[in-house]
């Protein structure tokens, strides 16, 4: 034997005795999703639980959860795989925007990997925006009367009002020129000028005082009594002092329904409260897709007592910066005025 092969041999044993260490010391993996059930399993068990479960986990009842699951289903929108069924895509969907939570925490609770879930989240997203023009639809020039305002001598003069206006803060990572919080006119301005957002002719909308007073946005008075607090009904508050007075307190009543509607979609949607990792763009089609479930529910879930018809009292009228901006560029204002000056002169001498 030369020394070249006992060195050879040395250096083969070296390589034997490392091996053997690795391997003896070696940490065994560990499967990182061990729960006894599956996604799909724990998704089945609510929806045929107690129903307060799937309002819960979902913010649905289980009829409705089926219903848009078939809704989805049948429009080729979304499509059980080999892994994943359609119930458990729309579940995933829904636990995370209801709860607002992060994609592992998604990827805990329905034992699927985080690419799995951040896949199908997309996916039922990209097909519940698909259904807006079922769900959400802008009122025409041919909209009847609201029954709240047709049945009600109180708000009549409010006939041609078609919906309100308001802004509502949602932490978004935004594009430039946009950073911080963008004024309700502005992004208003930027709706009627770039959006598509049009009036019809002899419509209008109600809007709170950040907003121009014009004939297709119609504000309350400035330096009147405006909060729905302010008129409590248990003292002498309930007096009108005079024709604004009056018609900041009918107004008020009618837009507080934009502030509600608010208030139950972020009680709802908890996503809508919080800031996410997605892309701008993937934000925008969140909270899209939160207002068309909302509408959904609406339609299709005769009762909503998890999330009753209930928001703020008060309307936040204190964006009032700049709204001078939208004169001219959106409506004549003095057309506005006119408007507004022959409502009120209507809700004084018809008052009861």
């Amino acid at each position: 034997m030369t020394i070249i092969d006992d060195d050879d041999e040395s250096i083969e044993a070296m390589m034997l005795l490392e091996l053997e260490s690795a391997v003896a010391n070696r940490v065994p993996r560990q499967r990182c999703r061990t729960r006894p059930f599956t996604g799909h399993q724990m998704l089945c068990d609510i929806l045929s639980g107690h129903p307060e479960r799937c309002c819960h986990h979902f913010r649905v009842s289980a009829t409705t959860f089926i219903a848009l699951r078939d809704a989805l289903v049948e429009k080729g929108l979304i499509s059980s795989t080999r892994n994943m069924t359609a119930d458990e895509q729309l579940g995933i969907f829904l636990y995370g925007v209801g709860h607002g939570v992060a994609n592992r925490i998604l990827a805990e609770t329905f034992q699927h990997s985080g690419e799995t879930i951040s896949r199908h989240f997309n996916n039922v997203l990209r097909g519940i925006v698909r259904l807006k023009d079922d769900y959400i639809m802008l009122p025409s020039s041919n909209a009847a009367v609201h029954l709240r305002i047709r049945h009600n001598q109180n708000f009549h003069p409010f006939k041609n009002a078609i919906g309100a206006i308001d802004g509502t803060h949602i932490p978004v990572v935004v594009k430039r020129r946009w950073e911080g919080s963008a004024a309700d006119m502005r992004v208003l301005r930027w709706a009627c000028e770039r959006g598509g957002f049009v009036v019809p002719e002899g419509k209008y909308y109600l809007v709170d005082s950040g907003y121009a007073n014009t004939e297709k946005f119609l504000a309350p008075y400035r330096g009147e009594r405006y909060h729905i607090s302010q008129f409590d009904a248990s003292t002498r508050a309930r007096v009108h002092r005079n024709p604004r007075d009056l018609y900041n307190h009918r107004h008020a009543q009618l837009r507080n329904v934009v502030e509600r509607t608010f208030g139950i979609l972020k009680k709802r949607f908890k996503i809508l409260n919080v800031a996410t990792p997605f892309s701008y763009k993937v934000q925008c089609l969140i909270a899209m897709a939160c207002c068309i479930i909302h509408n959904f529910i609406r339609r299709h879930q005769a009762n909503d007592n998890i999330f009753p018809d209930e928001g703020p009292d008060e309307q936040n009228a204190e964006n009032e910066g700049g709204v001078d901006d939208l004169v001219g560029v959106i409506e004549d204002s003095q057309n506005g005025e006119d408007l507004r000056a022959n409502i009120t002169n209507q809700l004084w001498n018809t008052r009861i």
